[in-house]
Formats: structure tokens, sequence, C-alpha cells
């Protein structure tokens, strides 16, 4: 599980309850250990402000969402460990957990209860961090406006279990799976189902026959 290891200044002032000019003047005199980015940005180890609030007898408000698809992932209890896994990771960082949101809803439907209860939450300012699983718990496409516009409302998102990196070829069919799960959203499940299978596949193929392709001409190359 990877945690994020280092805040901005704005965000360390906002944990802090202090403003980003005094996050500066503290930099200046020695009291934050903060390293810098390669645009010269300021980024303070998370670690360090949460020694700060452990000092000061306060912790970041967090509120955890998770969310399942169908009634059958719900009913086989991945709603349940998803809940339990960040209660624990919200435990291990020191957070004070201020809602538990749990849903079972598709990731598509824009009424859902649950992310109306977490708007709710931010807008009013109750909480600093939300805890998720996966990026798509909360949205299938949009993730980064929705992590820009709650950092805009002093809300971080923190994901347990980032994305893996992919190549270019593996994100292509990752986006194009996703279009397909969106406009196959209305039909019926095993007609969805059915849909989406037939394109992976296809797209596997393609993938393979443009790497046997690429092999193949460079076998045929004779060095210059």
């Amino acid at each position: 599980m990877k945690k994020k290891e280092f805040l901005s200044a704005g965000e360390a002032g906002r944990a802090l309850g202090v403003s980003v000019k005094t996050i500066q003047r503290w930099d200046k005199a020695g009291l934050l250990p903060v390293t810098r980015t390669a645009t010269n940005q300021r980024r303070i180890p998370e670690v360090f402000i949460h020694h700060l609030l452990k000092a000061q007898g306060t912790s970041l408000r967090c509120a955890i969402y998770a969310r399942v698809s169908s009634a059958k992932q719900e009913h086989e209890g991945h709603l349940t460990r998803q809940m339990e896994r960040l209660q624990q990771v919200a435990s291990a960082r020191g957070y004070q957990v201020m809602a538990l949101i749990a849903e079972q809803a598709s990731g598509l439907n824009e009424g859902r209860g649950g992310m109306k209860r977490l708007f709710q939450l931010i807008e009013h300012q109750e909480i600093d961090v939300v805890l998720i699983d996966y990026p798509d718990r909360l949205v299938r496409f949009g993730y980064g406006y929705l992590e820009e516009t709650f950092r805009w409302k002093q809300v971080r998102i923190e994901v347990v279990e980032p994305p893996k990196a992919q190549t270019p070829s593996e994100e292509l069919v990752a986006d194009l799976l996703s279009m397909v799960t969106v406009f196959s959203g209305r039909l019926d499940a095993s007609r969805a189902n059915n849909i989406r299978s037939c394109v992976a596949n296809a797209l596997k193929d393609c993938l393979k026959a443009a790497k046997a392709d690429g092999t193949n001409r460079e076998n045929n190359q004779t060095p210059a």
C-alpha cells in the first residue's frame, strides 16, 4: 500500500492550519525539512507533518469512500473488505475518520447518494482527505479533473493502490475498454459483458499483431 510521501506547501499549510506564507517563512528559517522539485516547488515529507500534528494532538480529518458496481460484488463481501482495508489505512496514517461512505452503484451513475454525501462534506469543509482504493471507485472518467476540483476546496484524494505504470499500448487498450463500458452501460448485463469481452479480445489480437510486425521489421533490417 503506497502512501503519498511529500506534500506541497499548500497541502502542508492546510494540514497544519497555517498559510502558505507561514510555510515559506518556516522553510527560510530552517524549521522544515523541505526539498525542491525540478520546477523549484517546495515539497515537505508527509511523515514530518504527521509528527507535528501528533505533537499538537490533532490529525487530518478523513472521509472513507468505497464502492462496488454490482449487488453480486456486495453480496460476496467485496464492499465490506474494501471498507475494512481503508479503515486500517486511515488508522495507520493517524487520520480522524469523519465519515464512512459505502455504496453499491455504477461508476457511471452521476446521481450516486454516496458521492453527493462526499460533496457535502467537502463543501462544508468538514474533511481534509478522501481515502479511496482505486481512482475508478470515484469516477470512470475525469479523475484528474475531480482531483483538481477537490484541491480547490483544500481537500486531497489519497489512493491506497495507485494504478500500475502502463505502456502506451496498454493505456490505449484501457481507455478503449472504458469507452466501451460507457456505451454498453445501457444494455443488459449479459449483452454488455459479451461486447466488452469481444472488444477486449480483438484489442489483444491487434496488439499481438502489432508487436509481431515490429519484431519482423527489426529482424529484417540490415546493419548500415
